[in-house]
């Protein structure tokens, strides 16, 4: 098993520091250590005290960790002096640790300094140079390379200063308002990626920068490159915040634990299960031609109009199996999902490839006498038959393939290339897709999905599995049709 070790202050409360990184890491697949510089009593209202570990002390517990079970990346979030900068450095030279995360914490979410103007010099000229990433905020992204940061521009030009100044890798993070949920990872000077995210409205945010800055730490233990640690903890932590988890008087904790599955948490892990079935499958939507000239604003247009024209007539499809779901539906609240979908497709989903309809001057004469192509026919055929023969877990299996899918293709084709949703021609199929009422229908979708089918057998879990396997193969089927001359 992969491992880990958080560096940083304990939280009382459980919501932040050391508690919070060591939930993260765990939920990421690591097992996770610590070491720790500091107690505090806190809670979601303030902290109350802060007692710090003597250097000597804290260089015993990370000699104590590396000297037996040594870590695959390492994590440092608060601390506060310079003495305990200089062992942390100290011990990380000379073990060689590798795939270092320095969460630069200084600056407080209300904007308060948290660390003395010493302590930030020495964390920065003996903390950064050893680590793969640092993980500012904006303000403080600002006090690292000396740049007021106002506008995405502002922080691509932070990011290269403190990438110049330091020699690691910068993630600047866009959540102060800046650039709303959007994140930005620069790797040098002129190697940017931004990751796309959309804000959640909550105020219990307390712990975030510790569970992100952790949950990179944990993918670059498994062995992911830097861009995907960084994507994959934006995933979890949007899930985490996203579970609105709401506990105490203040800015409470977020809900580290909201993915936990198995015998002991009481829950199947439906969405795993199908999604372990397409591995194969789905990275290859992502690089398929169609996809890609999507993405570049280079697909032809003429196969964009056949796929559009040939998706409309898919779409027809698909709201029957709505339909039929409303039938088989266990209960009036699913009767209503399903209804509010079949009404999300005809008045949403069709208005946009009408649009695009318009756009290429198909006339409803052609729309109409336009044949269903071999692989839509084979596609729609098998999700209709689903929905006669089978119950409404079967109907959401088959469902959510096409829907979580083009959740997925959407919000990569964003992530590798943020200007996607401005394309002229396919900005408006890029924006409908990545949207938060899309992407949040199919979390709803996916909710239904693990309450209908909660005391499935695993027998019944893998018939699942196939059938949105089956669908996924066809799924494949139509990107072919599309991009095929």
């Amino acid at each position: 098993m992969n491992t880990a070790l958080t560096i940083a202050g304990s939280d009382s409360s459980g919501g932040a520091g050391i508690q919070a990184d060591i939930k993260a890491m765990t939920m990421n697949g690591v097992f996770a250590m610590s070491a720790i510089t500091a107690l505090t009593a806190q809670n979601t209202t303030g902290v109350a005290g802060i007692m710090e570990v003597t250097p000597e002390f804290l260089r015993s517990q990370i000699d104590a960790v590396f000297t037996d079970i040594f870590p695959d990346a390492v994590k440092i979030g608060m601390v506060s002096s310079s003495g305990l900068i200089h062992v942390i450095s100290d011990a990380l030279k000379f073990y060689e640790a590798r795939n270092i995360v320095a969460d630069p914490v200084m600056v407080s979410t209300s904007g308060a300094k948290l660390i003395d103007d010493d302590a930030v010099r020495t964390l920065a000229d003996e903390l950064l140079p050893l680590a793969i990433v640092a993980t500012p905020n904006i303000p403080e992204a600002e006090i690292l390379s000396g740049i007021k940061i106002r506008t995405r521009d502002d922080m691509q030009k932070a990011g290269a200063k403190i990438n110049a100044l330091y020699g690691c890798a910068v993630l600047v993070k866009g959540g102060h308002c800046v650039n709303d949920a959007d994140d930005l990872l620069c790797e040098g000077a002129d190697k940017f990626t931004w990751f796309h995210g959309e804000r959640i409205v909550t105020d219990n945010t307390h712990g975030t920068g510790c569970t992100l800055s952790s949950a990179i730490a944990a993918n670059l233990a498994k062995g992911h490159n830097l861009a995907d640690s960084v994507r994959l903890a934006k995933e979890y932590i949007s899930g985490a915040l996203g579970a609105m988890l709401d506990l105490g008087k203040g800015s409470g904790p977020m809900n580290h634990a909201f993915c936990l599955t198995g015998k002991f948490a009481g829950k199947k892990d439906i969405r795993g299960t199908l999604m372990a079935s397409v591995s194969d499958i789905w990275p290859e939507y992502n690089n398929h031609p169609f996809v890609r000239g999507i993405e570049t604003g280079t697909l032809d247009p003429q196969k964009f109009r056949r796929y559009i024209i040939q998706d409309y007539l898919y779409l027809n499809e698909y709201a029957k199996v709505f339909a039929i779901g409303i039938a088989k539906a266990k209960s009036l609240e699913t009767m209503r999902l399903f209804s509010s979908v079949i009404n999300a497709i005809a008045n949403v989903e069709m208005n946009v490839h009408k649009g695009y309809m318009a756009k290429f001057g198909v006339t409803q004469e052609e729309l109409d006498s336009a044949p269903r192509e071999l692989a839509n026919l084979s596609y729609t055929s098998y999700m209709l038959r689903v929905a006669y023969e089978e119950g409404e877990p079967e109907i959401l299996a088959a469902i959510l393939s096409c829907a979580l899918s083009y959740e997925d293709i959407a919000r990569e084709i964003v992530r590798r290339n943020p200007e996607s949703v401005k394309h002229e021609l396919y900005g408006s199929w890029v924006r409908t897709y990545s949207g938060e009422e899309y992407c949040g229908l199919n979390g709803v979708l996916v909710s239904c999905l693990e309450r209908s089918a909660e005391n499935y057998t695993d027998s019944q879990m893998n018939h699942l599995a196939e059938i949105f396997r089956e669908c996924s193969l066809y799924e494949a089927g139509f990107w072919d049709m599309g991009w095929a001359e």
